[in-house]
């Protein structure tokens, strides 16, 4: 993990999600229907490991589930919490990968294009942060530097966190 602290760490979307509407109101976060497996307590390990990357990078299959899910919150939240999204766009490394090329790789009938665009971008660039099985197992099975948040969660609850 030290070795990717400057060059960037890619968040999946159900991480991303939950980070984002912690950062954006941590109350939301067991309100809306998209992040209701995440505590404020989730919010404030997954912030404390982000914390330490210097780049934060995504994808435009990601910021589009993104903004989608955000539809789960409260009609009330819609127009705050995406205005919040465009500016922390602004401030987020983007990288872009073309469906046709996502779409001719061999993990894509299995992972869908998201999660085979994360593979194929951070491939001995970035380390993935997910709490997806299937994704992590992927992944590292590819020798891609991830790290399952699961198990970070663990660890901290072990250590009494």
């Amino acid at each position: 993990m030290a070795r990717n602290l400057h060059k960037g760490v890619l968040v999946d979307t159900n991480l991303f999600i939950a980070f984002l509407v912690g950062k954006y109101d941590r109350r939301q976060l067991t309100n809306c229907r998209a992040t209701k497996a995440f505590q404020p307590a989730d919010f404030d390990l997954l912030e404390a490991f982000l914390n330490k990357f210097v780049i934060l990078i995504t994808t435009p299959h990601i910021l589009t589930e993104v903004s989608n899910l955000a539809g789960k919150l409260s009609k009330s939240q819609h127009n705050g919490f995406r205005k919040f999204l465009g500016g922390v766009i602004a401030s987020i490394t983007e990288e872009p990968l073309e469906a046709r090329k996502i779409s001719i790789d061999e993990n894509f009938p299995r992972l869908g294009i998201t999660d085979t665009a994360i593979g194929l971008i951070s491939r001995g660039k970035y380390l993935v942060l997910t709490d997806e099985f299937e994704l992590y197992g992927s992944l590292e099975k590819r020798r891609i530097d991830v790290v399952n948040f699961t198990h970070i969660r663990m660890r901290h609850w072990k250590n009494g966190g």
